[in-house]
């Protein structure tokens, strides 16, 4: 009984080819960005908190010299009511002085200000220009993965990494129109993993009509075309397997093996006249996978539920 399971599985076959050149080149550039980040961005930023905290000592030691000066100012306006005229002249001549000086000290503090912010303002445009730059570099990079044949890229690809990309190449038109095209096949595909609509199967038909006919293309195309065959196909092979059901009742272990025989020459047949293969049809494969796993465990076992996923 398992010779005849391991028969069937080689029989269908699971032809499976991927390519992991993409993944590569992508690993390549996520590094590439990090890179990036950490040689150009972070010592732009790095430099930019030294350089402002410098500048930040350097005005608070101008703030409490005026503070200190402005003291000695007011203590000095008090001593003048106090004291004769000649006294007083010299006096008022050192506060003239130290009013010269605060202005000045004062002017410094908030040329000190002006500097702070005019770095600041520098410095930041220039980080921002250097990512840019860095970031379209990245960009062009990953878009010239996509100068390749449509087949290799199909292969290579998945559904994830084509939406994960289109937000990557910016306005490189040509690998945002093979993104695109890329995007309409894996669309398409998926139906192939899901119950069968005709509405569905049509609306993907005049999506991939429109892309690039190459051979995987054309593949994907003849297979949404004989979904509804291989659709019926089971319909019918499942409905073969009710009637055995229905005329014969398996009560021990000869019998068993002789009802699980007869199932699954109607599975051989379903393989045969429509050409099934489990890799094309995901949807009807989980459901032919389902009838072995049932009738091997029990050849009696009622698969009723399975037509009506169909």
């Amino acid at each position: 009984m398992k010779k005849i399971i391991v028969l069937l599985l080689l029989v269908c076959g699971l032809p499976t080819v991927y390519s992991q050149d993409l993944i590569k080149e992508i690993q390549k550039l996520t590094l590439a960005n990090d890179s990036l980040q950490k040689q150009v961005i972070k010592p732009l930023q790095d430099s930019i908190v030294r350089i402002t905290n410098k500048h930040k000592v350097e005005l608070d030691i101008l703030t409490k010299q005026i503070r200190a000066l402005e003291n000695d100012t007011a203590n000095l306006h008090k001593r003048v009511k106090k004291l004769d005229t000649e006294d007083k002249k010299f006096l008022r001549k050192q506060l003239e002085e130290r009013d010269s000086e605060i202005k000045r000290l004062k002017a410094d503090s908030t040329q000190k200000a002006q500097q702070i912010i005019d770095f600041q303002e520098a410095t930041k445009e220039k980080e921002q220009q250097k990512y840019t730059e860095g970031q379209q570099n990245i960009y062009n990079q990953i878009a010239q993965t996509y100068n390749r044949p449509f087949d290799e890229l199909i292969i290579s690809s998945t559904k994830q990494s084509v939406e994960r990309d289109l937000k990557l190449v910016g306005n490189n038109e040509t690998a945002r129109k093979k993104l695109q095209d890329l995007q309409k096949y894996f669309n398409a595909e998926q139906i192939l993993t899901e119950r069968y609509s005709e509405q569905k199967v049509k609306t993907v038909q005049s999506l991939i009509d429109n892309i690039e006919q190459s051979g995987e293309v054309k593949n994907l195309t003849d297979k949404l075309e004989k979904y509804e065959l291989c659709n019926n196909g089971l319909k019918t092979a499942i409905s073969k397997i009710l009637e055995i059901d229905r005329k014969f009742v398996a009560n021990d272990e000869y019998t068993q093996e002789t009802k699980l025989q007869d199932i699954l020459s109607v599975l051989s047949w379903y393989f045969r006249n429509y050409r099934f293969n489990f890799t094309d049809y995901p949807y009807l494969s989980d459901i032919v996978l389902e009838i072995m796993k049932l009738k091997q465990k029990d050849a009696n076992t009622d698969i009723k539920h399975l037509l009506n996923k169909l």
